[in-house]
């Protein structure tokens, strides 16, 4: 028997009790991430400390943010986007690293609203953007400053050759590159959100920073840029001009240049999830 006292309870909703537990909860859970966040910086103080990061060197380690990218994306789970949850991670990692040692990110067209977006989704609000004139100049200012990072979108145009003023020493035929840039990351790493229109992009960083090698990229001269003049190697066509093309393949320097010897290896970098779609 219902008491006539007790207004009934609509479909869907929750007495008001259990709805101040739950914002308790909520509020429970904001305060313990932000402790653990303030914990993550005192980490990071230590961490400062301990590798004496002052001189010129890298902070960013694409290696270790491929391993954290995957295992964020192999637990995740429930109605928040994975592409969110990417985001706030980046952010973090983002910020954190300009804490170590500060670093800027070169890429022609970040004043465009779509390049500055996908810059700041993966780069973070702390990181300091310029806008390059050209992906050449951007990729050269990373081999001048040891530090910084530059990104060059798959499709931006191959007439300059944006890895052709690279001053780096090394072997390409094993593709050791020990002096200048090379390429360290592919983006997007993991599968983003539809609602996200981001460019696919190289990231270009000191040619000392350690990189994973599941795929490599390669520069190589063509006549005519024709899809048949590539179609017998073994990769993909990640960008092509009238004159020279990318590939990017699992196949490692030694193997690749028995069929190409002239191509150029440009580096390495972590496969992406869905890779290639």
């Amino acid at each position: 028997m219902t008491d006539p006292a007790t207004p009934p309870v609509a479909p869907g909703s929750a007495p008001a009790a259990s709805l101040e537990a739950l914002r308790a909860d909520i509020d429970a859970a904001d305060e313990q991430m932000h402790k653990l966040l303030i914990h993550r910086g005192q980490v990071i103080e230590q961490l400062i400390a301990a590798k004496k990061v002052g001189a010129r060197s890298a902070a960013f380690r694409p290696d270790r943010e491929a391993d954290m990218m995957r295992r964020i994306a192999g637990r995740h789970s429930g109605q928040l986007p994975l592409s969110t949850v990417e985001h706030i991670w980046r952010e973090i990692i983002g910020t954190f690293t300009q804490l170590q040692a500060p670093f800027s990110i070169h890429a022609a067209g970040s004043g465009t609203a779509r390049m500055r977006d996908m810059l700041r989704f993966y780069f973070g609000f702390m990181s300091n953007l310029v806008d390059a004139p050209s992906s050449r100049a951007a990729v050269d200012a990373v081999a001048a400053s040891g530090e910084d990072l530059a990104v060059v979108a798959f499709d931006d145009p191959l007439e300059e050759r944006w890895w052709g003023g690279l001053p780096v020493s090394g072997d390409h035929a094993t593709g050791s590159i020990v002096t200048g840039a090379k390429v360290i990351a592919a983006l997007p790493f993991l599968p983003l959100d539809e609602r996200l229109d981001f460019p696919r992009v190289f990231v270009v960083g000191p040619a000392n920073v350690s990189g994973l090698t599941d795929i490599y990229a390669y520069a190589i001269e063509t006549d005519t840029g024709a899809a048949s003049d590539l179609a017998e190697l073994p990769g993909a066509i990640a960008s092509r001009g009238p004159r020279s093309a990318i590939l990017v393949s699992r196949q490692a320097p030694a193997q690749f240049h028995q069929g190409t010897p002239d191509a150029i290896c440009l580096g390495s970098f972590a496969e992406p999830m869905g890779w290639p779609d």
